[in-house]
């Protein structure tokens, strides 16, 4: 994995427009795709999303912090 993070950090540094659908959390600063990126980003004709996925797992944010940090917050406050 860590090989394929690099590559994807490598990826969407050259080609920022696809930097609007990575997240990454706020509190452990994990990095994924956001699950609603849609199969064609840059154009009909273009992969980016395909190697997004491929580099990247899903990551959902709410508010910039990812749903496992959101369950420890949640823990924490009870």
């Amino acid at each position: 994995m860590k090989d394929n993070y690099k590559e994807g950090i490598q990826y969407i540094n050259k080609f920022p427009y696809a930097k609007k659908w990575i997240n990454e959390c706020l509190i452990c600063h994990t990095i994924g795709y956001d699950p609603n990126m849609p199969d064609h980003i840059g154009g009909e004709e273009s992969y980016s999303a395909h190697f997004i996925k491929k580099y990247f797992k899903p990551l959902k944010v709410n508010n910039g912090i990812c749903l496992d940090c959101e369950k420890v917050l949640k823990k924490n406050e009870q």
